[in-house]
């Protein structure tokens, strides 16, 4: 890995050799900032925002006027109840002898125990509001689901079940109804609108319609939406995206989103094998060498095996954050596990899928839920040059081949995701030479602090020592250092990479100054504040603003000031 595309500039270029650019679109950012979700309603109406949910796993209390039927219920049933009440007043759950034997079991039969429990459930008309949906058979007995309607529009996610065991006796019961219910049914936006706002809160080059014929976007449903504290009118629309399956719930009056989108899908759990971070820093031996992908130049010790997370369970490495569907040969995997040794291309795609996605999930885990937080589609096998990249125009990650696979290298592999982060933050970012230089700093402090979370810090502020086996000499083998000393602006020669030593190094000490965690709060909130054009000026300018506005100290912002200051940058804020 030597260069990487990361603004509106390709850049194509040898290990350090002399830099071509050529012109690509820059991609629109992802779901920058989700809040924005919440607050996009038509200009000039006024009506009601929903309200967000209560924690629908909360345990509630029953009403005043509930409580006298609950217990009539308990004296008509034969011995003790479980109940779960929830947030509205009523029960969610019940178990137990709720009814006497019937001869014959039917939908009818439950819809009249539930007329009978009507005022405890808090039923309109006696239940009249509830529709027959399913009635399914199984060991124990017969399992009846109503669906709740409100002048015909249903209701989403209201629902009541019924459940009868071989007796015929039923034994438990199951409410999600909204009680009392009143708001008008007729919207003032089409269908198609609220398709169409949906539709924009996601990238075009996300979507999974992208060659208008497959996995097209449902056609959205009227629905009541109760997922608030107030019960609103809404359309419900799902847009398939090439990770996630979005589901939004668009307001019928107002146009506004509802709330944050949810993810349909389901994910699972699978085992691969990899070098945690890589093969010299899992072996903490520099005497390593790539011998053509050889299997045995690299001992048994080197490999971990980890839970590849967030998988969609195709026995391929698709999954919520990342994805090896840009690559021509896919790892396919048993039972989803993915174990393979590195003479096996299987063995990079599993590397970069891991890598990828602890990489994300380590963001979020820094309080960063709106970073990036798509699927990174990534190839490992479509580069021949010993040369890895970020595309803006497909946002995708190429990782390259020659000399030892850069896919092998969990370095390379989060450096180049570092350029995806900064493009979703700051779309085009780059665009002068000093911000490219930012970018490959960005770049590299993030797989060193990244990597560092995962396998320790050996060698830390050694950068790819195991891809950089192929190419740079001396013991350790580094592509580039964390800890150069480099000083701005008598050591800058006008190439990305080299400067951006410089701003790494910087970041690199603000981290020892700070901590691990604190600094990579920092350093990510503060790319928020900048703009396409950012030099290292501006770069410094928001790192000190990052650090005031998040509360840190007067000492903690002195710094952050004096570490910028000592290496070269201006700094006025």
């Amino acid at each position: 890995m030597r260069s990487s595309v990361f603004s509106s500039f390709q850049r194509v270029s040898s290990k350090r050799g002399r830099v071509m650019r050529t012109a690509v679109g820059v991609a629109a950012a992802g779901l920058l900032a989700l809040p924005v979700l919440a607050c996009s309603a038509d200009a000039g109406d006024s009506a009601k925002q929903p309200t967000p949910a209560q924690n629908p796993d909360a345990e509630g209390s029953p009403l005043a006027e509930v409580a006298p039927h609950w217990d009539a219920l308990v004296a008509r049933s034969s011995g003790a109840l479980a109940v779960r009440w929830g947030d509205r007043g009523t029960p969610v759950s019940v178990f137990g002898a709720l009814s006497g034997p019937r001869t014959t079991v039917s939908a009818d039969e439950a819809r009249s125990f539930l007329a009978d429990n009507a005022q405890l459930l808090r039923l309109a008309d006696r239940g009249d509001g509830l529709d027959e949906a399913a009635m399914v058979l199984s060991p124990l007995g017969s399992h009846v689901t109503f669906v709740q309607r409100y002048e015909g529009v249903r209701v989403y996610g209201a629902e009541v079940k019924v459940h009868f065991n071989r007796d015929g006796r039923i034994v438990a019961l199951n409410n999600t109804s909204v009680p009392d219910l009143q708001l008008d049914t007729q919207p003032r936006i089409s269908a198609q609108r609220a398709l169409q706002v949906a539709m924009a809160r996601v990238p075009g080059t996300d979507r999974a319609d992208q060659d208008g014929v497959a996995d097209a976007p449902e056609a959205p449903e009227l629905v009541i939406y109760a997922g608030a504290k107030d019960p609103a009118l809404a359309y419900r629309v799902v847009v398939p995206t090439l990770g996630p399956t979005l589901q939004f719930f668009v307001s019928a009056k107002t146009g506004a989103v509802i709330g944050e989108p949810s993810d349909l899908n389901r994910y699972l759990n699978g085992t691969g094998q990899v070098f945690k971070d890589n093969a010299v820093v899992a072996t903490q031996n520099n005497n390593l060498v790539d011998a053509r992908d050889s299997a045995t130049a690299v001992p048994n010790t080197a490999y971990s095996i980890v839970t590849l997370q967030g998988l969609v369970g195709n026995n391929l490495l698709d999954g919520q954050f990342a994805s090896g569907s840009g690559s021509r040969r896919r790892a396919t995997g048993t039972n989803n596990n993915f174990i393979f040794l590195r003479d096996n291309n299987g063995f990079s795609e599993t590397m970069a899928y891991f890598h990828l996605d602890f990489a994300q999930r380590y963001i979020q885990s820094l309080g960063f839920t709106n970073v990036n937080n798509r699927q990174q589609v990534f190839a490992i096998d479509r580069l021949k040059q010993d040369n890895s990249f970020y595309s803006p125009s497909n946002r995708q990650i190429s990782y390259g081949t020659g000399g030892v696979d850069d896919a092998e290298d969990g370095e390379v592999v989060v450096h180049e995701y570092g350029h995806s982060v900064q493009d979703n933050q700051v779309p085009g970012f780059g665009t002068t030479e000093e911000g490219g230089a930012m970018g490959e700093g960005f770049g590299d402090y993030l797989a060193g602090t990244v990597n560092s979370s995962l396998a320790g810090d050996f060698q830390l502020t050694c950068l790819a020592e195991w891809d950089a086996t192929s190419y740079a000499a001396g013991v350790p083998h580094c592509l580039r250092p964390l800890d150069s000393t480099k000083h701005f602006p008598e050591d800058a020669d006008g190439e990305v990479h080299d400067d951006g030593e410089m701003w790494s190094a910087a970041l690199f000490q603000i981290r020892t100054a700070l901590g691990a965690t604190r600094a990579d709060q920092l350093i990510i909130q503060a790319q928020f504040l900048l703009s396409a054009n950012a030099n290292f000026k501006d770069g410094s300018n928001a790192l000190v603003t990052a650090a005031i506005n998040l509360g840190f100290t007067s000492a903690q912002v002195d710094t952050v000031r004096t570490i910028l200051k000592n290496r070269g940058f201006t700094v006025t804020a």
